[in-house]
């Protein structure tokens, strides 16, 4: 079986196409941007589907910052020019799109967290550049095409970027660690998020690429929702210093609209998948791998 991974240097491409390349029986390629930006590079991407022939593609790429504009062409555009080249010269391909479940807009509730049949309500440009590379799927599915949608919660595990909450908390304890003040300097820390382990996660992109139901939309989650003080404890148990000051002093526009996120992956959990990794460990793993990058 042949694999072509889109953002293989990215955080959970990286860990894909670890686990794939442990799998016997299994050619997998990555497509960095450096190598083809899908947003443009139409005829390289042509060139790179016919040579490599994958049987499953996982689009990974995109971008989590950045203008409206970017968002929307590394989020958006990439993705359609992805599925139109499929369409064109691999249409019996698999195709797992990498989403969030930001695009819900709000959080669930302990008794009621949000499933599949939720109606999205994206807001900010991000979320909404990403349900708009949902919606070029759900069409892709509408006309034939072997596509599911993936809506992955908050991943933490190595080579994680610091632009995310647990990158940036592993980045400022290892920072520590190396000299600096024992102060974490974070936002809000009441929300309460669903936290999963980077290789549970790419685990379910790799169970829905075999057992999904096409056109299907699958939340890749814990289940579970913690607050964000409970998941920097973690780390700072993790610290090789010891006590670490923690101060939060969010303005009020960088207070989180959504104070609690609750999500369902009773769909996920019906094929079969469960998540393994403590979050405990994926922090470990994490601060680990930081310590070797720093």
């Amino acid at each position: 079986m042949r694999v072509l991974i889109t953002g293989g240097r990215g955080f959970l491409g990286g860990h894909l196409l670890v686990q794939l390349r442990a799998t016997n029986g299994i050619e997998v390629r990555s497509l960095t941007r450096a190598e083809c930006d899908l947003s443009r590079d139409t005829e390289q991407l042509s060139s790179a589907l016919k040579s490599f022939r994958p049987d499953r593609i996982f689009h990974l790429a995109g971008r989590i910052n950045g203008t409206e504009s970017d968002l929307f062409r590394d989020n958006h555009l990439a993705t359609r020019n992805l599925l139109e080249a499929v369409r064109r010269m691999l249409p019996t391909a698999k195709i797992v799109l990498g989403s969030t479940a930001a695009v819900y807009g709000y959080g669930g509730t302990e008794s009621a967290p949000l499933s599949e049949d939720d109606a999205a309500a994206p807001e900010g440009c991000y979320a909404h550049s990403k349900y708009a590379a949902e919606e070029e799927a759900f069409a892709y599915a509408r006309s034939g095409g072997w596509t599911v949608t993936a809506r992955m919660t908050n991943p933490v595990g190595p080579n994680m970027s610091a632009a995310l909450l647990c990158g940036t908390v592993a980045r400022q304890i290892v920072g520590i660690e190396r000299g600096k003040p024992p102060i974490l300097s974070l936002r809000d820390l009441k929300p309460k998020r669903d936290f999963i382990a980077a290789r549970d996660c790419v685990r379910a992109l790799w169970h829905v690429a075999e057992c999904g139901t096409p056109g299907a939309v699958y939340n890749v989650a814990s289940g579970a929702s913690i607050s964000i003080s409970e998941i920097v404890s973690v780390f700072l148990d993790l610290a090789q210093v010891k006590p670490i000051e923690v101060r939060s002093r969010p303005s009020a526009e960088e207070r989180s609209s959504v104070q609690e996120q609750w999500v369902s992956n009773a769909r996920l959990r019906a094929l079969g998948w469960k998540p393994e990794e403590t979050l405990r460990k994926a922090i470990g793993a994490q601060l680990a791998d930081e310590r070797k990058r720093s």
